[in-house]
């Protein structure tokens, strides 16, 4: 695997510190590679919109709707992005949607961007909740075409 050359890596952020990880050694990779880095971070969909919602007992005011969510993100990726190529690594593209991490990683991403290389940051969850919730780390491993590099 020595010889192995990579053209497009992703790294799948989530803000934990895990997935900061696996940005920082997907910047290298894409170094040592001359490849093209994508960095996506998959938003799932509020439960609630902007407005009155009421939850059990009360009522709740949302005042944070998936638009808001999208423009803080993409700016706070923007901010990334611009760390990255003050790195040395030009070729650096940003996605924020809203969707399910799992597919937009696993199957989406990977097809419309060519990925051949992929870095996820290890699940955080525990054994029982993998049983109950499952994780995006073991979906993308299960599901990927592309090799997946998992950062603990």
């Amino acid at each position: 695997m020595a010889d192995q050359q990579y053209q497009n890596i992703l790294v799948g952020i989530d803000g934990s510190e895990t997935s900061m990880k696996a940005l920082d050694k997907a910047v290298e990779a894409a170094k040592r590679n001359a490849a093209k880095l994508t960095i996506a971070q998959i938003l799932k969909p509020q439960l609630s919109t902007v407005g009155r919602t009421s939850i059990g007992f009360g009522v709740v005011e949302t005042d944070v709707d998936d638009a808001d969510r999208l423009k803080e993100q993409e700016s706070l990726l923007d901010d990334v992005v611009a760390q990255i190529k003050d790195k040395g690594l030009d070729q650096v593209k940003r996605i924020v949607k809203i969707g399910n991490p799992r597919e937009e990683l696993a199957k989406t991403i990977q097809q419309e961007e060519q990925i051949d290389l992929i870095y996820i940051g290890a699940t955080g969850a525990n054994r029982v909740a993998q049983m109950f919730l499952g994780s995006t780390t073991i979906y993308i491993l299960e599901h990927s075409l592309a090799d997946v590099m998992v950062v603990r």
